[in-house]
C-alpha cells in the first residue's frame, strides 16, 4: 500500500510529531512519501518531497493555482514511486492556513484519488483569522484526534463509515531519566503561550509545600505571547515568587525530569491532550486542570485523573467586577461577530451569568491583568488566602497524594496499552482499508461546527488578544 502524507510543513510541532509517530508506527507495512511545502531544517527518516505551493499563506508572495497544486502533488507521487498512491493522508487541511489548498485537495478528489482528512484543529475554534466560507469536502473520509471532535462532525453531518477515530500514540520523549537526590521541581513543561495559562501556575507556586517550585520549561515565540510571558517573569521576580522560567533553554528535558517531583497543567486548551498522558510514561505524577471534554476519552480508557480540578473558583471581589464583565461580553461579542453568528445582548448576558452564577469566576477566565490581582491578593491578605482554600479545598493538599507510585503505574501500564505505536499502527490500516473500499456520501455544515466552538465557557480572556493587558 502506497500512503501520501500532505501537511504544510514538518517544523518542529504537534502535527509534524504526529505524522512522524504514524510513519513509524506503520514501519514496512506500507510504503509512504511525504509532500511538505518546504523543505524541512533537518532530513526526517521517510522519504519526502516539496510542494512549495501548499505552504502557509503567509509564507508565500502569491496565491497559487489550486489545479497546478493538485497535478503537482500527483507528478510528485508518481516520480516517486513511478506510479500512482493509494490514498493521500492529508494533515490539518481544513484549518485555513493556504486558501488554496481545499480547493486542490477537492480536484484530487474529482480526478478519483481516495483521500483520508485528519484534522488536528478548527478554523472555527478560536482562529477566525483562518477560517473562510467555502465549504470542506464533500463525500471524503475525515478522521479525529478525540471523542469531542467526533461528536461534532457527527452532528454536523457526518457518518460514521466516514469518520474516524486516530488518537495520537503516546511515546516516552526520554528514553531514559536520571534520577537526582533533589526533587524541588514542581514541573510545567510547555511553551509558555497564552493559552497554557501561565498565571494559575503562579497561583498554584503559592501552595507548593518546602522547598518546591514551579518550573516552566519553554519560551514563547509569538509577539502577544513573548509580552505576556515577560510581564509574568517581572511579576514573580518582583514578588519573590518560587517559580523559574526557561527550565529547558540550557538543560536537556532529561536532566530537568531528573531534578522533578511531579508534573502539572493548568492549561485551558488542548487539542489531543498530550499533557494529561506523557508524564505516567515518564514516571511521574500529574496535578493540575482537568479538560473534560478532551480527558472523557483518557478515563474511559481507564487513565485515573480523579484528582485533577475543573476549575478554581474565585469570588468576583477580588477583582474589579464591573470591568471585568465588559471586558468579557466584549471579547464574547467579538468572538461571535468575526464567525458571523448570533451576538445578541440576552445571548451574552445568559452567558456570563451562567460562569458567574455563584457569586464566583473561574481562574482560568480571567486575564493576565486580573490574574496577578488575584494573586496579589492572596500574598498581601491571610483572609482571602483562607477563603480561597474553603472555596478549593484540593488546594490545601496540592502535590500531596497517597499511594502516587501505583496511580502512576497503572496509569502508565494503561497509556502503554492504549495508545502505543503498535494499537496506532492496527487502527491506521484498518482505517486505511476502509477508506479504499468504503465509498461515501456526506458533508459538513460548518455552522454545526462553529457553533459548537463558541460557546461562553469556552470563551476565556486569555483567548482574547484585546483583553491583553487591561483591568
Amino acid at each position: 500500500m502506497r500512503i501520501v502524507f500532505i501537511h504544510h510543513h514538518l517544523r518542529t510541532g504537534g502535527v509534524t510529531r504526529v505524522i512522524s509517530q504514524q510513519i513509524r508506527s506503520l514501519g514496512d507495512e506500507v510504503q509512504v512519501l511525504v509532500v511538505v511545502g518546504e523543505p524541512p531544517s533537518h532530513t526526517p527518516p521517510f522519504p519526502f518531497a516539496v510542494v512549495s505551493q501548499i505552504a502557509y499563506d503567509r509564507d508565500r508572495k502569491t496565491r497559487a493555482d489550486p489545479k497546478n497544486i493538485a497535478d503537482t502533488i500527483v507528478k510528485k507521487t508518481r516520480s516517486h514511486w513511478k506510479g500512482e498512491a493509494d490514498l493521500f493522508h492529508i494533515h490539518n487541511p481544513t484549518l485555513g492556513k493556504n486558501r488554496d489548498l481545499i480547493t486542490a485537495i477537492k480536484l484530487l478528489q474529482s480526478s478519483g484519488y481516495r483521500l483520508l482528512l485528519q484534522i488536528h484543529d478548527f478554523a472555527e475554534d478560536g482562529r477566525p483569522q483562518n477560517y473562510c466560507d467555502e465549504q470542506y469536502p464533500d463525500d471524503c473520509h475525515y478522521a479525529v484526534l478525540n471523542k469531542r471532535d467526533y461528536a461534532i462532525l457527527m452532528r454536523s453531518g457526518l457518518k460514521p463509515e466516514g469518520l474516524h477515530h486516530i488518537p495520537n500514540p503516546v511515546v516516552p520523549p526520554v528514553s531514559e531519566v536520571r534520577q537526582e537526590n533533589k526533587k524541588e521541581i514542581v514541573l510545567y513543561p510547555v511553551r509558555a503561550i497564552r493559552r497554557k495559562n501561565i498565571g494559575e501556575a503562579v497561583l498554584l507556586s503559592l501552595f507548593l509545600r518546602n522547598k518546591e517550585g514551579v518550573g516552566v520549561t519553554l519560551e514563547p515565540t509569538g509577539s502577544l505571547d513573548c509580552r505576556s510571558y515577560n510581564d509574568w517573569k517581572v511579576f514573580v521576580k518582583e514578588k519573590n515568587l518560587k517559580v523559574r522560567f526557561g527550565l529547558g533553554i540550557d538543560s536537556t528535558y532529561e536532566e530537568v525530569l531528573g531534578s522533578t517531583r511531579c508534573m502539572i497543567t493548568t492549561s485551558i486548551k488542548e487539542g489531543f491532550g498530550y499533557c494529561f498522558l506523557e508524564p505516567w510514561v515518564c514516571q511521574k505524577m500529574l496535578f493540575g486542570r482537568l479538560l473534560k471534554d478532551i480527558c472523557d476519552d483518557f478515563t474511559s480508557n481507564g487513565v485515573d485523573l480523579g484528582h485533577l480540578y475543573e476549575r478554581i473558583a474565585i469570588p468576583l471581589s477580588l477583582i474589579d467586577k464591573r470591568g471585568f464583565f465588559s471586558m468579557w461580553k466584549q471579547c464574547y461579542r467579538e468572538r461571535l461577530l468575526k464567525y458571523g453568528l448570533e451576538a445578541n445582548d440576552s445571548k451574552i448576558d445568559g452567558g456570563l451569568q451562567s460562569l458567574t452564577r455563584d457569586g464566583c469566576i473561574d481562574f482560568g477566565i480571567l486575564n493576565e491583568n486580573n490574574q496577578r490581582k488575584v494573586v496579589d491578593r492572596l500574598l498581601k491578605n491571610k483572609g482571602v488566602r483562607e477563603k480561597i482554600l474553603d472555596m478549593n479545598p484540593f488546594l490545601i493538599e496540592f502535590t500531596s497524594f497517597k499511594d502516587t507510585e501505583d496511580t502512576i503505574q497503572r496509569n502508565r501500564s494503561v497509556v502503554e496499552e492504549h495508545y502505543s505505536l503498535e494499537n496506532c499502527k492496527e487502527r491506521l490500516l484498518d482505517i486505511y482499508k476502509k477508506v479504499l473500499d468504503t465509498r461515501i456520501k456526506h458533508g459538513i455544515d460548518k455552522r454545526v461546527v462553529l457553533e459548537a466552538f463558541n460557546t461562553p465557557d469556552m470563551s476565556h480572556l486569555l483567548l482574547c488578544d484585546s483583553a491583553y493587558g487591561k483591568d
